[in-house]
């Protein structure tokens, strides 16, 4: 996985798109780390409609299981 320090991109899909999809990225929310990403991932959603979709600076992408479990970390600490 990446530096949790590095800037990351969160974009918001319908939830029935997938990140493989041909379609050109959405607006991005741009966070300086993925602690930032995830809480912001977790906390603001819009409206339940859309999913949370990260892209790190080293082009890894984390879908929702994974950024929820990144809360579920960050929870335990």
């Amino acid at each position: 996985m990446t530096a949790r320090h590095e800037p990351v991109r969160l974009q918001y899909w319908p939830a029935s798109h997938t990140v493989d999809a041909p379609d050109s990225w959405p607006e991005a929310f741009e966070f300086g780390s993925v602690e930032d990403a995830v809480a912001f991932a977790m906390t603001q959603a819009p409206a339940n409609r859309e999913v949370a979709w990260l892209r790190t600076a080293d082009g890894a992408v984390l879908k929702p299981p994974q950024i929820r479990r990144l809360w579920e970390l960050r929870l335990d600490h």
